[in-house]
């Protein structure tokens, strides 16, 4: 109680910062936290790149928690970025003082008009942030599909911090152009848009090149393997599992090991191995996946027309990927494994094989465009 006290004393304390404040007409600060993989880095990205075409002479900068910082500068934007907690070993306070100071110094260096947080809730020194900046316009990016266990009334307490609230469609669920929420006593409008993904069909390599690219030879099966970062669970036993089965099936593995993996050992056993972002422009090259549960490896699965065995990560703090994967049973060839099982996986990879030219079309207009023309009414 006391505890809680104070940080909203913290949050709550005047500052005349936030008054002398002049925010740049058409400058986007996208701020993407630290998860489990790149879901949030990578639905910034997809946005930021379809509101440079919505808006061609915008700013966009980026501030992220991300170890994937990198990516952020080779898709051709300018980020900043402060380690996560954990990576600092800092307690919340600690490292809320620090992330407000270092927000605070990318807003008085590029004066954005709004900033566009993806994550699963808002920091502490966002929450600041927001309170003494009022000409700053706030948009929340806010994916859903939560587990039971996660307070869901808490967090629609945010939603009247910001300025708009965007969220990211599942496969099962039709977009509505605006759905009421009650946040508090009050009712406050939650903008749904379709699934957001990174690429579009149009975006992946033809077959042939995409086999030339990673050597794959034409006419042999291959099945591509990505089943997270690591970073919270382990599943290099899983995965080296799999890799052993599908190889014994005279099945070529690629495997995607994550860019922002943060213990990588060699891998022996599968036929090659690619690091790189978003490898999902190689999908073409491969007859069907095995990936985790998360929702770009589920909505790109679907989205982009591969085939794919999903296996839900059950460690994740709030994102119900369980329930996810099951949806995703409704829209062609995919097949779940909850935990490995060599039965299991044999018959679901022999499903594939027989159904996987049965893919159902996926038609829908990438989420990321009409995420970007909201944002983009920010600057108006």
């Amino acid at each position: 109680m006391v505890s809680s006290i104070l940080k909203n004393l913290w949050i709550r304390t005047p500052s005349f910062r936030g008054a002398f404040f002049k925010p740049k007409k058409k400058t986007y600060l996208f701020l993407p936290i630290n998860g489990a993989g790149l879901g949030h880095l990578t639905r910034s990205l997809a946005v930021a790149h379809r509101l440079r075409v919505e808006q061609p002479d915008c700013e966009i900068v980026f501030l992220t928690t991300s170890i994937g910082v990198a990516l952020v500068h080779k898709e051709g934007f300018q980020c900043h970025h402060i380690p996560p907690s954990k990576l600092l070993d800092a307690d919340a306070i600690t490292w809320n003082k620090l992330f407000y100071r270092s927000l605070v110094n990318v807003l008085s260096i590029h004066r954005p008009q709004c900033l566009v947080f993806d994550g699963t809730t808002p920091y502490l020194g966002l929450r600041k942030v927001m309170n003494i900046y009022p000409k700053l316009k706030c948009v929340w990016i806010k994916r859903g599909l939560y587990k039971e266990s996660v307070n869901q009334d808490r967090i629609k307490t945010f939603f009247l911090e910001f300025s708009m609230v965007i969220s990211p469609g599942e496969l099962a669920k039709e977009a509505d152009a605006r759905v009421d929420e009650v946040a508090g006593n009050k009712i406050f409008s939650v903008h749904d848009v379709n699934p957001i993904s990174l690429l579009d069909s149009g975006d992946l390599l033809d077959r042939d090149l995409a086999r030339d690219v990673l050597r794959i030879p034409k006419g042999k099966l291959c099945a591509y393997v990505q089943l997270g970062a690591g970073n919270i669970n382990g599943i290099d036993d899983v995965q080296q599992k799999i890799i052993d089965d599908l190889r014994a099936k005279d099945i070529l593995v690629v495997l995607g090991r994550s860019p922002i993996a943060l213990n990588t050992k060699p891998d022996l056993r599968a036929d090659s191995v690619i690091v790189d972002y978003p490898n999902s422009k190689y999908f073409r090259a491969f007859d069907f996946a095995v990936l985790a549960g998360g929702y770009n490896s589920v909505c790109e699965a679907v989205t982009l027309g591969l085939p794919a065995l999903f296996i839900p990560n059950a460690e994740t703090g709030a994102d119900d990927q369980l329930k996810r994967v099951r949806q995703a049973l409704d829209f062609g060839p995919y097949e779940v494994m909850v935990e490995y099982s060599q039965d299991v996986l044999d018959l679901a990879v022999n499903r594939l094989l027989e159904n996987g030219c049965q893919h159902r079309d996926f038609t829908i207009t990438n989420g990321a465009v009409a995420a970007a023309s909201l944002i983009a009414q920010c600057s108006v």
